[in-house]
């Protein structure tokens, strides 16, 4: 096919079969063109003419999109999860006979973008890759906007998954013998590569860092699609699973740290409650604390003991906020440094990032923090803000080929020529006044137009006895009243002012590369600050949310959780403080479950997530919703709270709810808290009921964990009499005037009765609805407590009893079958029975 087509033609299709897997953007001119199928689908996605080359010929598929507003076009193509390889013109064609040379400079993808490409500035945008060896399952995943790389390996799987999850990457690289990997983790997976051609990469690594496979593996696709040396990345951290409570998907979401579970977005969340901070750099970090909250009491502690100075100075907190709204995205911006993509205004962004530095530094050190392990070598950067403040004009140029970068200071020569660009009509002006001396002549001037360039014009009657040999002037036009001449002098003058901006401009591009180099020294302490000033910008969040929402610094105690007055913070500020409703909590080892029952809509699931949230927003270092807190460190928190069909993966809602109730109960320990609501409810009311008490026995015996537990098989309360560890409790409502009013309390002791029909109600269900179920209540209880109650379980056809049933209970059968109860005494039937359940009992046991 090459042979065929034009030599441009065939130059591009060489570099397409280079990269088959990404959308080509071939530079021609002006333009980025896109042809053949890469057209079709482009055209489609963006929304652009799909036109031909070659029409009468051979109509090949052809869409473009101009050079200089490319960006959106890109980022619109990878936000719908394509690859995108840009071709750039590798000579400048005025200077290149036949053929310009081209080539591709870098692959965009996903999870290889900078911040140039629509990136939400809030959220880390992550790479990850994956290698298994030996059943040891290894990931390394890395932010290239920011410069963050992070390793892990774990044997199980479901551990592999829940991490996976919540790093939650944008892409995937795996090798071919890796790639199964992906079907083990997810049902629909992110934009993924397979990639074999890994080779060694020489990484700084912190201590405990093993994962030189998938590092290799990470880093070799990096290069590979970016084409530079990206020399910001920093040592690579070990992202430590035990070191932090763990927070399975499912909990994140359920508990809806990040987002609403109903609009999926970040209002209404714990997110959304907490952000107070004023830089990208914070928030991103903010969303980390939440999703790895701390397990080391000192650390946890020293985040308090920050909180509580700010909260003691609000002078001081309120000016360090101030300082802080004038920080850019300096990690980012790092990152664009490393990958040559940095331009003036992100240069006057950096500057003005480092302006408030040293008022920080001043700041924390009048607080005393510059002790803390987390502020210890503040670094305020006054050099390199010295540096930029004295180079950089402001505002900034579009592009860096605009000239009007910097000061005129800044350097000889651009002074020169910014003085020649300014002073040129004071030039031109002084130069005629000499002339006109020199000549005699008081009437000459000086004229420009684009075909002669600078000329000086004599009327036609001063001309006729003009010696122009003798003053050096050349002829250059001859008009109806007036010749035109040039002097050696003014060509020159003319050569230097209309090639002054040029110069300049090429000059000023010079001097930006310079600097730009220059500034590469400083991208590690730029990196260290940066993380300071992002952890300085989340205590001062939780100081001002400490402050507003009156929260309490909470005590952490692993033999008690105690909790008086605790609120739900985010329905709290939903609805507000006078009217929510707050409540206590109280375990130890001697009862460390909470049965808890209660009508719809009485506030049972708000009741449980409060709870897990007052635990992490503690362990985060954050104060607490709450009169007082003491609080046990969970190593996890598992939930089952709510569901719905999973229809992509075939799943239905029950089978999600066992899903993640197998996780709970397999995972947890007795450091780990476990919230679940009205477990079972997904299928008949009998299996449901035995799957709940089970799972309270199991929990009970053999877990040990702290567990709230809401259900409406109001049967299940008599557990308080077999399990020590268990208490009930219920969610207070009462009748006035027929109508049901939620209370919101959680009491001792299971609810009195049942509230369905009342609740039906208020969802205004028509009214002979609601008459007819309250007469079918009233039967169906009269029945039960006359032992006649025509309520069954329905239950599919199985095998027969007899064939299907192990030993033991085919001889119970049988000997129930032998029983004549007519005939028996009372004493008779109790041995009977004692004798039934000892065989039961028996077989058990063994």
């Amino acid at each position: 096919m090459a042979t065929s087509v034009t030599p441009m033609m065939k130059q591009y299709l060489t570099i397409k079969e280079q990269h088959e897997d990404a959308l080509l953007f071939f530079r021609l001119g002006d333009f980025y063109e896109l042809f053949y199928d890469d057209a079709v689908t482009a055209s489609k996605v963006l929304e652009i003419t799909l036109t031909a080359r070659d029409k009468k010929k051979d109509p090949i598929p052809m869409c473009g999109v101009p050079h200089h507003s490319a960006r959106n076009y890109i980022a619109k193509l990878i936000d719908n999860g394509y690859k995108v390889a840009i071709c750039e013109q590798m000579e400048d064609p005025r200077e290149v006979k036949g053929m310009v040379k081209r080539d591709v400079v870098r692959v965009i993808t996903p999870g290889t973008l900078i911040d140039d490409f629509g990136m939400e500035d809030g959220r880390n945008n992550y790479l990850l890759a994956l290698y298994e060896e030996a059943g040891l399952y290894s990931a390394a995943y890395a932010d290239i906007s920011t410069g963050e790389l992070y390793a892990f390996s774990t044997s199980d799987e479901d551990e592999l998954r829940s991490e996976v999850e919540r790093v939650e990457p944008s892409e995937i690289v795996v090798d071919e013998e890796s790639a199964h990997l992906l079907s083990m983790i997810y049902n629909d997976p992110p934009l993924y590569t397979v990639y074999g051609e890994a080779e060694a990469h020489d990484v700084e690594k912190e201590e405990g860092v093993r994962e030189d496979e998938v590092l290799n593996l990470l880093l070799s696709y990096i290069s590979a699609n970016n084409m530079k040396s990206l020399i910001h990345f920093r040592p690579v951290r070990k992202h430590s699973i035990s070191g932090a409570m763990k927070l399975n998907h499912a909990a994140i979401s359920n508990l809806e740290l990040l987002s609403n579970l109903q609009t999926k977005k970040e209002k209404g969340s714990l997110f959304w409650y907490l952000n107070r901070t004023e830089t990208p750099m914070g928030k991103r970090k903010l969303r980390s604390w939440i999703e790895r909250p701390l397990m080391n009491i000192p650390e946890i502690k020293a985040r308090h003991d920050v909180v509580n100075i700010f909260l003691d100075n609000f002078i001081e907190r309120a000016d360090l906020i101030k300082l802080l709204n004038q920080v850019y995205d300096i990690e980012r911006l790092v990152g664009r440094l490393s990958f040559g993509n940095i331009d003036a205004k992100d240069l006057i962004q950096i500057r003005d990032s480092l302006e408030g530095l040293p008022a920080i530094r001043s700041i924390l050190t009048e607080l005393g923090l510059l002790d803390f392990p987390i502020f210890k070598g503040f670094d305020a950067l006054e050099d390199l803000h010295r540096i930029l403040d004295d180079s950089l004009l402001d505002p900034p140029p579009k592009t860096v080929r605009d000239g009007n970068i910097f000061k005129s200071e800044y350097d000889e020569k651009l002074s020169e020529l910014r003085y020649i660009q300014d002073n040129a009509r004071s030039y031109l002006n002084e130069y005629l006044e000499a002339e006109r001396e020199r000549t005699g002549i008081k009437n000459i001037k000086i004229g420009f137009n684009k075909v002669f360039g600078y000329f000086i014009e004599i009327s036609k009657v001063n001309a006729m006895n003009f010696d122009a040999e003798k003053f050096d002037y050349s002829r250059k036009q001859t008009l109806t009243n007036a010749e035109r001449f040039i002097t050696p002098e003014l060509k020159e003058m003319e050569t230097r002012i209309l090639t002054a901006e040029d110069e300049s401009i090429v000059l000023e591009y010079r001097l930006f590369t310079e600097l730009r180099k220059e500034m590469e020294a400083y991208m590690e302490r730029l990196q260290k600050t940066a993380e300071m000033i992002s952890t300085l910008d989340c205590l001062l969040a939780f100081a001002e949310v400490s402050n507003t929402y009156r929260l309490t610094e909470p005590e952490f105690d692993r033999e008690k959780f105690e909790v008086e007055d605790g609120r739900h913070p985010v329905v709290e500020k939903v609805i507000g403080e006078n009217t929510y409703v707050p409540n206590d909590l109280r375990m130890d080892d001697g009862e460390f479950i909470y049965l808890i029952t209660g009508p719809n809509m009485s506030g049972k699931s708000t009741y449980m997530r409060q709870v897990a949230i007052i635990s992490i927003m503690a362990q985060m270092g954050m104060f607490v919703p709450a009169k007082r807190a003491v609080l046990p460190v969970f190593d996890a928190i598992f939930t089952r709270i709510g569901a719905s069909d999973d229809l992509s993966s075939g799943k239905s809602t029950f089978m999600i709810e066992m899903m993640e109730a197998n996780e709970a109960l397999r995972k947890a320990t007795k450091d780990s808290l476990l919230i679940f609501d009205e477990i079972g409810r997904g299928t008949s009311t009998y299996d449901g009921m035995a799957l709940a008490e089970s799972m309270l026995v199991y929990i009970h015996n053999f877990i040990g964990a702290r567990t709230l537990f809401s259900t409406h098989y109001h049967e299940l309360t008599r557990l308080d009499a077999e399990l020590a560890g268990l208490g009930n409790y219920h969610v207070k409502a009462t009748e006035y005037d027929g109508k049901l009013v939620f209370l919101h309390k959680v009491k001792p002791g299971a609810v009195e009765k049942s509230y369905g029909i009342h609740v039906a109600r208020l969802a205004e269900l028509p009214e002979e609805v609601t008459s007819y179920a309250r007469e079918k209540l009233a039967a169906l209880e009269s029945g039960r407590k006359s032992g006649k109650a025509d309520v069954y379980q329905l239950e599919l056809p199985l095998d027969d009893l007899e064939t299907a049933a192990g030993d033991t209970a085919k001889d119970v059968v049988q000997a129930l079958k032998a029983v004549d109860v007519n005939t028996l005494t009372p004493l008779e039937g109790l041995q009977k029975l004692n004798e039934l359940t000892s065989m039961v009992k028996d077989d058990h046991n063994e």
